[in-house]
C-alpha cells in the first residue's frame, strides 16, 4: 500500500480509478456502478495478493475523509431519489402501485428473514439483510426501460410508481430500525421512537403542503446558479443533520426533503444545477464501498448468495408478475414489470451501509453477522442481479410467451376470473357501482401495516398480536365480499351468467384472495417460532389455489357437476290406446 497521508492523492486516484471503472463497465454494457464497485475492491486496503514474491496490498486506506465525502455522495443520490416522488404522478396509480409495491416488499423481506434464520443471525442484523434482498433498482430499472424503448407503454407509469413507493416504504423501515439500534445514554423506548418519526414526517408534510407552495416563487426568482447551488446545498445538509437529531438516518431526511420540492418548478432545475455534483460523490461513495468488501469474505457469502439469487427470481418474475396479472395487467405487461424488479443496486448498497455502521457503533450488538458479512453480500448480489436485469427485461416477451403456452387451461381459466374481478377493484375506475372498494382497500392497507408489525416484534406483543390476527382477517374477508359483489354481477366473465356462476365465481376469488392474506398473517406468526414450517404452509396453499382453479375450471368452463333444473309436475296426461296411437299411425 502506499504510505501517504495526503488527501490530494485520495480524492486523485479515487478519481482516477473511477474514471477507469466505469470506462470498463460502459464497454461491457454494465451499469457503472458495478465498475466503480470491482474499482473501488481492487484498490482498497481488503485486497492482499502475492505472486512471485511480489506482493500487493491495495493503494488506498479506508481513511475517515474517504468515508466523510462517501457520505455527501449518499445524501445527495438520496436528495434525487426524493425529486423523483411526485404525489401526484403516484396518484394516478394509488391502487396498483401500493398493491404490487407492498406485496414485493414484504415477500422480498420474508426471504431475507428466512435467510438470516437459516443462517442464525439476530433479529436486528436479520431486518438488515431482508433490506437488502428487498431493494430493487429504480435507476437501472429507469435506464433499461429507456434502452429498451418502453416508457410509453401502459405499464410503466404503474411500475415506476411502485419502485418509487417501495423506496419510501423502505426508507421509512430503515427510520425505525436505526432509531432502535443507534447508542444512547437511555433505552430506547418504543412509543417515543415512533413520536419521533411522527413528528419528523409530519414537519415535512407541513412543509411540502404549506411553507414550500407559498414560498417557491421566491427562490424561483433566484438569477444567479451560484447562490441557487448554495441555497439547494444548504437545505438538503440541514435536512439531512435534522433527521440525525431524531435519531434517523441523515439519508431519510435527504429523501424528504426531496419529496418536498418534487412538484415544484424548481426540481428540474435542481436536478440540472445539482447533477453533476451528485455524479462526481455518488462516484466516491461506490468506490469507498467496494473498498470495505473483503475479498477473503466472498466464499463465506457464497452459499447466502445461492439461497438470495433464486428466491428474488421467485417472488419478482413470479410472484409479483402473477399479482400484477391478476389485478389488471396483460401477461407480457405482468412479465415486464416482473423483469424489471430482479435489479439491485444503490438502495441496497445505502441498505448495507447504514447497517453495518449502525451495528458496528453499538458496542452491545455483535459484529459477527452483518457487521462482517452485510457490505460483501451486498456487492456481490448487486453485482449479479444488475448484470441479469437487462438480459431479463429483454426477453420478457419470451417468457411470458413460453408460461403462456404451458400453463393448463384450468389455471388459466381461474387466474382469468380473479383478474377480471380484481381489475374493477385494483385498476383506476370512476363507476359508481365500484366506489365500494375504498373500505376494501383500507383494509388492506392496514392489515399490511399490522403484519408488518407483526413480523418485527417478539415475545409477549407477537403472542397477543398472533391472538388478533384471526378477527382482522375476518374483517378484512367481510370488506372484500362487500367490494366483490358488484363487480361480479356486471362482469362479463364469458361464461353462463346465472346466479349459480355468479356465487361460484365470487366463492372461488373471495377463497384465492383472502386465502393469501391468511397464510401472509399464518407465516408471520410462526416464522420466529419455526421458520421451516412456513414453508410447508406455503406448498400447501398453493396446493390449495390449483386444486380451486380445476374445479372452478370444472364447474364453469366444462359445465360439469352444474346443478341440474328442478323437474316440475304437470298434470296425468292420457295415455295412448295403443302403440299405433302414440306414434301417430292410424289403421
Amino acid at each position: 500500500m502506499v504510505e501517504t497521508t495526503s488527501i490530494m492523492f485520495d480524492v486523485g486516484v479515487i478519481a482516477t480509478v473511477g474514471f477507469v471503472g466505469a470506462a470498463f463497465a460502459s464497454r461491457a454494457r454494465v451499469p457503472i456502478i458495478i465498475g466503480y464497485i470491482i474499482a473501488g475492491m481492487l484498490i482498497g486496503p481488503n485486497i492482499h495478493l502475492h505472486l512471485f514474491g511480489w506482493s500487493y496490498d491495495g493503494i488506498l486506506a479506508d481513511s475517515v475523509f474517504l468515508q466523510s465525502i462517501s457520505q455527501l455522495g449518499l445524501v445527495l443520490l438520496l436528495f434525487f431519489v426524493g425529486l423523483e416522488f411526485s404525489i401526484t404522478k403516484l396518484m394516478r396509480t394509488k391502487e396498483a402501485a401500493a398493491v404490487l409495491a407492498v406485496t414485493n416488499l414484504a415477500v422480498n423481506m420474508f426471504a431475507g428473514f428466512v435467510i438470516g434464520a437459516w443462517l442464525g443471525w439476530p433479529l436486528i442484523d436479520t431486518i438488515f439483510m431482508a433490506g437488502v434482498i428487498s431493494m430493487s433498482s429504480s435507476a437501472i430499472t429507469a435506464k433499461s426501460l429507456i434502452d429498451l424503448k418502453r416508457l410509453g407503454n401502459a405499464e410503466t407509469e404503474f411500475l415506476l410508481g411502485m419502485v418509487i413507493l417501495e423506496s419510501f416504504l423502505a426508507m421509512f423501515l430503515l427510520t425505525l430500525v436505526n432509531g432502535m439500534i443507534v447508542p444512547s445514554d437511555t433505552p430506547v423506548n418504543i412509543g417515543v421512537l415512533f413520536g419521533g418519526v411522527g413528528l419528523f414526517i409530519g414537519f415535512f408534510a407541513l412543509l411540502a403542503a404549506v411553507v414550500v407552495p407559498r414560498t417557491a416563487a421566491i427562490f424561483e426568482r433566484i438569477k444567479s446558479e451560484e447562490l441557487f447551488v448554495l441555497f439547494a446545498l444548504g437545505t438538503v445538509f440541514l435536512a439531512a443533520s435534522l433527521a440525525e437529531a431524531f435519531r434517523i438516518p441523515a439519508i431519510v431526511g435527504a429523501f424528504f426533503m426531496g419529496m418536498v420540492f418534487a412538484d415544484t418548478r424548481i426540481a428540474g432545475r435542481m436536478k440540472v444545477k445539482m447533477e453533476s455534483l451528485r455524479d462526481a460523490f455518488v462516484a466516491i461513495f461506490f468506490l469507498t464501498f467496494g473498498m470495505l468488501i473483503d475479498p477473503a469474505a466472498l466464499g463465506s457469502v457464497l452459499p447466502m448468495l445461492a439461497i438470495a439469487v433464486p428466491l428474488i427470481l421467485l417472488n419478482d418474475l413470479f410472484l409479483t408478475a402473477s399479482l400484477a396479472y391478476f389485478i389488471g395487467f396483460s401477461g407480457r405487461a405482468s412479465t415486464a414489470i416482473g423483469t424489471s424488479l430482479v435489479a439491485r443496486n444503490e438502495e441496497a448498497i445505502l441498505y448495507a451501509t447504514v447497517g453495518a455502521r449502525a451495528i458496528r457503533a453499538n458496542p452491545q450488538l455483535s459484529n459477527d453477522y452483518a457487521g462482517t458479512y452485510l457490505t460483501p453480500f451486498a456487492g456481490i448480489l448487486c453485482i449479479v442481479m444488475s448484470s441479469l436485469a437487462p438480459l431479463l427485461m429483454g426477453r420478457s416477451n419470451r417468457i411470458a410467451g413460453f408460461f403462456a403456452n404451458r400453463l393448463p387451461k384450468s389455471l388459466r381459466f381461474g387466474a382469468e376470473l380473479v383478474k377480471r374481478t380484481l381489475k374493477t377493484v385494483i385498476m383506476p375506475n370512476f363507476l359508481p357501482i365500484y366506489r365500494r372498494k375504498r373500505m376494501f382497500q383500507a383494509s388492506l392497507i392496514f392489515y399490511a401495516a399490522w403484519i408488518i408489525d407483526l413480523t418485527v416484534t417478539t415475545g409477549a406483543a407477537h403472542l397477543a398480536m398472533s391472538l388478533l390476527t384471526p378477527v382482522l382477517v375476518f374483517g378484512v374477508w367481510a370488506s372484500a365480499r362487500h367490494a366483490f359483489r358488484e363487480p361480479v354481477r356486471h362482469t362479463n366473465y364469458g361464461v353462463d351468467g346465472g346466479p349459480f356462476s355468479r356465487s361460484t365465481i365470487e366463492t372461488f376469488v373471495l377463497r384465492i384472495v383472502v386465502g393469501a392474506l391468511a397464510i401472509v398473517g399464518l407465516v408471520a406468526i410462526l416464522w420466529q417460532y419455526y421458520w421451516p414450517v412456513t414453508l410447508v404452509i406455503l406448498y400447501a396453499y398453493f396446493l390449495v389455489v390449483v386444486f380451486s382453479m380445476k374445479v372452478v375450471y370444472r364447474r364453469l368452463g366444462l359445465g360439469i357437476t352444474r346443478r341440474v333444473a328442478r323437474v316440475r309436475l304437470v298434470r296425468h296426461m292420457p295415455t295412448a290406446r295403443s302403440w299405433r296411437a302414440a306414434s301417430g299411425i292410424r289403421r
